[in-house]
């Protein structure tokens, strides 16, 4: 993809205010508008999220490259590592970026592969570094893609890894025609000692270059 194109803008500074299965192809945004019990305040806000852009090229992608990826001032970044910065700006949050230890193809089908015997498995990958202190945050956002209707397996390696005690929980998830995908209720189910609101955002990644303004009500929402 050369510049400028649809998917280069404007510099997150100023935005203060992967194929069917991979990134889940429906559009628009979904949320349910409950509030969560407690304000965010933007000191105590963690945001957390897994997000695999196939590329680091911000020129020449090919059509599965472009639909994992923003470009931002020449930077490339995933769709769901795109929201969790403009997340960050918007808040004053602190961000955490879920990795795993080994290497994860950056071609669609082999990460679709992957992807699908770690789920078939029921494989918790091995994750990079150490997990969040989330002993300061009150408030800590999940970000994700969904990979063959699910969440990816490396995220549920870092929900199991992680405490989430007495957390309040918010989704978001960039998703290729399967929304959510049931995923509220698995972290739910997953993260029994934290509240986890229903007020989850999802988006497909054909509608990412009118997103801003839905992540923004959303966060408005909340």
């Amino acid at each position: 993809m050369t510049a400028p194109t649809r998917r280069t803008f404007l510099s997150l500074a100023a935005v203060t205010a992967v194929g069917a299965v991979l990134a889940g192809c429906s559009r628009g945004s979904t949320s349910t508008g409950e509030a969560l019990d407690a304000p965010i305040e933007g000191g105590r806000t963690l945001v957390t999220y897994f997000s695999v852009p196939l590329t680091d090229r911000p020129e020449g992608m090919d059509q599965d490259e472009e639909n994992s990826t923003h470009v931002v001032d020449g930077k490339v970044y995933g769709n769901v590592q795109y929201f969790a910065q403009l997340i960050e700006a918007r808040l004053g949050a602190e961000v955490f970026r879920i990795e795993t230890a080994e290497d994860l193809p950056t071609s669609y089908q082999p990460l679709a592969d992957l992807a699908l015997e770690q789920q078939e498995a029921g494989t918790r990958p091995e994750l990079k570094g150490g997990m969040p202190d989330l002993a300061e945050f009150d408030t800590v956002f999940i970000g994700y893609p969904i990979f063959w209707y699910d969440i990816p397996m490396p995220l549920y390696s870092f929900l199991e890894q992680t405490d989430f005690s007495g957390k309040n929980i918010v989704l978001f998830s960039v998703h290729g025609g399967s929304q959510l995908s049931g995923s509220v209720e698995t972290i739910t189910e997953a993260l029994p000692d934290a509240t986890v609101s229903k007020n989850a955002f999802s988006i497909s990644r054909d509608d990412m270059d009118d997103s801003e303004p839905q992540l923004r009500e959303w966060l408005d929402s909340l």
